[in-house]
């Protein structure tokens, strides 16, 4: 399953990384991105997640690793709340 479809999901879950458990932030769906979000955060959307043991794992696990997972600490912190407030609403939508 890719990012962007994960965060249409009704669910809370922790989330890390298959290289170094180093994301290891809690998200809670589902959401939804603005405009701006889309292009903020377009390659990490593409990144694929699965389900492990009650805790979400993104493929960080490629030659570019480093920056993969910097994009993905950035997106699921952003998106769990650790950003500017004029970010976060510039950015994403939180769903019913």
């Amino acid at each position: 399953m890719k990012i962007r479809e994960f965060i249409k999901q009704s669910i809370d879950i922790d989330v890390y990384d298959n290289v170094c458990d180093g994301i290891g932030i809690a998200y809670c769906g589902p959401m939804s991105l603005t405009e701006e979000g889309e292009k903020q955060f377009a390659d990490v959307l593409d990144y694929d997640i699965e389900f492990r043991n009650d805790v979400a794992i993104v493929d960080t696990d490629r030659h570019d690793w480093k920056r993969r997972l910097r994009k993905a600490e950035e997106f699921f912190y952003a998106i769990a709340g650790y950003v500017d407030n004029d970010l976060f609403e510039k950015w994403f939508i939180m769903e019913d």
